[in-house]
């Protein structure tokens, strides 16, 4: 009697474990192998400790550059342009021109004839006008010749101007108002002016506006020559 194969019985499933790695306890992991070590640095041809301190400070500073603040170089460029130099002038050159100027003294010359332009045939006086305010020169004697006319005027004024001139006077004032009520211009001041430019320049040294005090422009200050005496 045949005898019945026998099935094979299953593999029986394993269990489930949490712990899956319990199987490699007690292993040990050896650790891993450290990095070679790096090689020496090429050794410099001049070690500084072999330079003396004189060579090393040199070549230290050998590529030091000078540092300008900001905004340097712009402020001296704006103070200087392009193509264009500007004059320095020394410092006592300086005072010596102002000094020198200081001590220039003009040299007044008179003329008997008037310069163009000359307002009222006017003549510069103008040493004798200082001397006249400092009391060095003395008006003698004055004529006024208000409310006269063009020729009444000219006449006191010639035998006024002649008189003091023979007795030797050294200045005299002649008022002739400034002629304000002249339609065209002031009759008497410009008349008077012309008499002392031309018929009296034989007695007449100069003549000026009167000072504000004596009249100011409605007024002359004449003076007048020294007599010659005769031989």
């Amino acid at each position: 009697m045949t005898r019945k194969k026998e099935k094979p019985a299953k593999a029986k499933a394993r269990e489930f474990s949490a712990r899956p790695f319990s199987a490699i306890k007690g292993l040990q992991v050896e650790p891993a192998a450290p990095p070679a070590p790096a090689p020496p640095a090429a050794a410099k041809s001049v070690e500084k400790s072999e330079l003396d301190d004189d060579a090393l400070f040199l070549r230290e500073m050998a590529d030091l550059k000078r540092v300008r603040p900001a905004g340097t170089v712009a402020k001296e460029q704006a103070k200087a342009p392009a193509g264009q130099v500007s004059p320095q002038v020394p410092v006592e050159e300086r005072k010596l021109f102002l000094e020198t100027v200081k001590q220039l003294k003009l040299d007044v010359r008179f003329s008997d004839e008037l310069p163009p332009g000359e307002k009222g045939g006017r003549r510069v006086a103008v040493n004798r006008l200082r001397q006249l305010q400092r009391g060095l020169v003395r008006i003698d004697l004055e004529l006024d010749l208000h409310g006269l006319t063009r020729e009444e005027a000219l006449q006191s004024l010639a035998a006024f101007i002649g008189g003091a001139y023979r007795r030797g006077q050294q200045a005299v004032l002649v008022i002739t108002g400034k002629g304000n009520n002249s339609p065209a211009e002031p009759v008497l001041l410009t008349a008077v002016a012309g008499w002392l430019r031309e018929q009296g320049k034989g007695m007449v040294a100069e003549f000026a506006p009167a000072p504000r005090q004596l009249g100011g422009e409605g007024a002359y200050v004449v003076f007048l020559k020294a007599v010659k005496k005769e031989a």
